[in-house]
């Protein structure tokens, strides 16, 4: 029984006709949760037996209880008598003796009762589940340290979590029933774009999950690269109704990933650097070897000449003539050779970058020594035009060597059987800006292949002769002096390279930093 207060009287008062196991079942459910929405209450129980644990129940609650069916025509008020036995003879003498106001249900329509009671306890359990589920799920978006919201088919806010509102800098109430990029990306049109495809696209037209990239703006105008995932909400049929959006902030780990890509290709790239520089020391060392093995041969040849001729004797005043003209020439090779050793020591030598003032054909005079051995058994021919006035320029000079050194080797290489090398320097605007100009004869440089030459790592040449690092050096060089370089190429015709610096009459160059 129901009761909201101490003289509440309720709409629908019945009696039973039986008092067995069916009436105290009646008398558990009208007490119970189950009939809440059923404004009754049983008022008075009859059966033949006393002892029915229907009757019992009844008796024990203060329910009015009689052994005589027609007692319970005399309870106040009643509305309903409902028959639990069955008995048909009973039924109809109540039928006879029974007031108008007085209804009967007999045992089949009381079977309602039965059906009634289940519905509700279906009921209250699909209730208990859905306000379980909501309650779950509203822990669950509180507690969780994403973003989340629930988005109809037309892109509006349904529900968003506190996370999602406190990135966006807004309230529940802002938020609700706006587009979701409005939130998210601080945008006016959807956010579907090859860069940035839209999940929820496609989980409206898959009807699957779904997830992207997305970089989101929060409430400080920062931009957050998010994991932005999507899933579908279907109805009884299957249908999509509404999609769930759960999107998180991995710009932290992005950011740790990248540091950690960065100094691991800083270390591969210092390693191929110095794996490039060993191999154009390869070169300048071969190259040395032979440059210097000519005059080391002609000091040998003059030692033992001097030698001999005093062995057998006084050197006569011819001899002495010739000695002086021997050791003249002797000490003119010996310069020569501690040039080029010297040059190859300040090439090889690790020091710190300072900028100073360079003159370019001093520059190219000591690659000049360091490979003109090489480039006559090349059988390249060097041409060479200069102005009178010095071309100096503001620079660093091992990275200013390094620059012109790779783009004459590459030259000798592209000339396998042998060209011509022409360097031309010159002024240009007043005086303030150095030109140098680099031309072989060799095999040119593909269309296709040119406007990569200075990308990092592209090469064409075969494995173990270069990491791809020699043009893309000369690039970095030339841009830290605050030049620009430019190459001009076709297949079978040679390529020209042409090179300007701000020259030292240019209050740029002062500015000069590596």
């Amino acid at each position: 029984m129901k009761k909201s207060g101490p003289n509440r009287i309720p709409a629908l008062k019945m009696a039973l006709l039986g008092g067995g196991r069916r009436c105290l079942t009646l008398l558990h459910l009208l007490a119970s949760d189950s009939f809440q929405w059923l404004d009754a209450e049983i008022v008075g129980v009859a059966d033949l037996n006393p002892q029915a644990e229907g009757f019992q129940e009844a008796m024990g609650r203060g329910i009015y209880t009689t052994t005589d069916f027609k007692n319970l025509l005399s309870i106040q008020g009643l509305d309903l008598i409902l028959d639990l036995t069955g008995e048909e003879s009973v039924l109809a003498q109540l039928a006879q003796i029974k007031p108008a106001h007085i209804k009967l249900m007999d045992l089949t329509a009381s079977h309602l009762f039965d059906d009634i009671s289940f519905f509700g306890q279906e009921v209250k359990k699909k209730t208990d589940e859905y306000w379980m589920a909501r309650s779950l799920a509203q822990a669950l978006t509180k507690a969780t340290s994403e973003g989340v919201m629930v988005l109809d088919r037309d892109y509006r806010i349904k529900r968003i979590n506190d996370e999602a509102c406190r990135r966006a800098g807004i309230s529940e109430k802002e938020a609700l029933g706006r587009f979701c990029f409005q939130v998210s990306h601080s945008s006016l049109t959807p956010c579907n774009s090859p860069a940035t495809p839209c999940p929820m696209e496609e989980t409206l037209s898959s009807g699957k999950s779904a997830h992207a990239l997305h970089e989101h703006s929060n409430a400080e105008g920062d931009n957050q690269f998010c994991d932005v995932a999507t899933y579908p909400l279907l109805d009884p049929k299957g249908e999509i109704i509404q999609v769930l959006e759960v999107f998180r902030d991995i710009t932290p780990q992005l950011e740790s990933q990248m540091e950690r890509r960065a100094e691991a290709l800083k270390h591969d790239l210092a390693y191929l650097v110095q794996e490039d520089k060993l191999i154009s020391m390869g070169k300048l060392v071969a190259s040395v070897a032979h440059e210097i093995n000519n005059p080391i041969a002609s000091l040998l040849n003059f030692s033992k000449l001097i030698l001999r001729t005093i062995e057998e004797g006084p050197p006569t005043k011819e001899d002495l003539l010739r000695f002086e003209k021997w050791l003249a020439l002797m000490v003119r090779e010996t310069d020569r050779c501690g040039k080029i050793v010297g040059n190859l020591l300040s090439f090889s030598r690790q020091q710190s970058i300072e900028a100073r003032r360079l003159n370019v054909k001093d520059v190219l005079d000591q690659i000049f020594l360091l490979i003109g051995h090489q480039m006559q058994l090349s059988k390249v021919t060097l041409q060479t035009e200069f102005p009178a006035q010095h071309l100096e320029i503001w620079g660093d000079p091992n990275q200013i060597q390094q620059c012109f050194l790779n783009l004459i080797f590459n030259a000798l290489e592209a000339m396998p059987g042998g060209g011509k090398l022409d360097i031309r320097g010159g002024i240009e605007k007043q005086g303030r800006v150095v030109r140098l100009e680099i031309s072989d004869t060799g095999t040119g440089i593909p269309s296709e292949v040119l406007p990569h030459i200075f990308e990092p790592f592209f090469t064409t040449k075969i494995k173990g002769q270069g990491v791809g690092l020699g043009l893309s050096m000369v690039y970095g060089i030339v841009q830290a002096h605050r030049g620009e370089i430019e190459a001009e190429s076709r297949s079978g015709e040679g390529a020209t390279f042409r090179l300007r610096f701000p020259s030292t009459a240019s209050p740029l160059t002062k500015e000069v930093t590596s």
